[in-house]
């Protein structure tokens, strides 16, 4: 995907710094029409294998089928995640439809973007002057990243996140002659490492922004998202959604 982005990472001293400054700044404003979700705690323990098989995420309500990008309808290729917490982590689902999953990178901070891919870009403080993001392929290679606004080459090898994730994939991978169904990402970051907010772990009724992307390649080039950003870049904070953590177990 070409993006209005050099993606960039900084060195853990860098990251929390800037981060413990976004808390003193005001929360950034945004579209009326952005979208929304209630984080609800999971049931129990998830075990990050990618099968997506515990009660909790059996619970948990979808995010319903992300939409194109540019807001003009849903892609052919569906999406729909979730999202769980506990006091410990913060949990991502995706659930992809693909007949011809593509993928070649195997290594971790590759250009996943390049490629097909799901996307999570997290911005607790809602300040859209910084903010995290994580991508996962079809071949489980993983690319996390501290993005600074306005954007400035930084070097990002040595910021890494302490997650977990998990690739199941429903068919083969750069095999065109035959037809797969799709795959799915399962995904968890310890809270309180991971991110700066006021509250860690979140408080019943805190809100944090973020958005879920993701970019097909084949049989048909598509970019789709959670919370459309409405223009070519995913880089866009205001457009990103809203998340609201409640205290609630999933299915309740």
């Amino acid at each position: 995907m070409k993006r209005n982005l050099l993606s960039s990472l900084v060195l853990m001293s860098i990251f929390v710094a800037l981060s413990f400054l976004g808390l003193t700044r005001s929360r950034g404003k945004s579209d009326p029409d952005i979208s929304h979700y209630v984080v609800k705690k999971a049931l129990g323990p998830i075990t990050v294998d990618g099968s997506l098989d515990e009660p909790s995420w059996k619970a948990a309500a979808s995010t319903g089928p992300f939409l194109l990008n540019d807001g003009k309808g849903y892609p052919k290729s569906k999406t729909e995640a979730k999202i769980l917490w506990d006091d410990q982590d913060l949990y991502f689902a995706f659930e992809c439809e693909d007949s011809d999953i593509f993928a070649t990178m195997k290594v971790r901070d590759q250009h996943l973007w390049e490629e097909e891919v799901c996307e999570i870009f997290i911005d607790p403080d809602g300040d859209q002057k910084n903010y995290i993001e994580l991508e996962v392929n079809p071949l489980s290679a993983f690319l996390d990243l501290f993005v600074l606004t306005p954007i400035v080459p930084i070097p990002y090898e040595s910021y890494n996140i302490p997650a977990k994730w998990a690739v199941k994939v429903q068919g083969t991978v750069n095999n065109s002659s035959d037809k797969d169904r799709g795959w799915t990402v399962e995904l968890s970051m310890p809270i309180k490492e991971a991110v700066t907010a006021p509250n860690l772990p979140p408080k019943d009724g805190d809100k944090w922004r973020l958005n879920l992307y993701r970019i097909e390649k084949r049989p048909l080039e598509e970019y789709s998202a959670w919370s459309p950003t409405l223009n070519p870049s995913y880089h866009t904070p205001a457009r990103f959604g809203e998340i609201t953590f409640s205290s609630q177990r999933a299915g309740r």
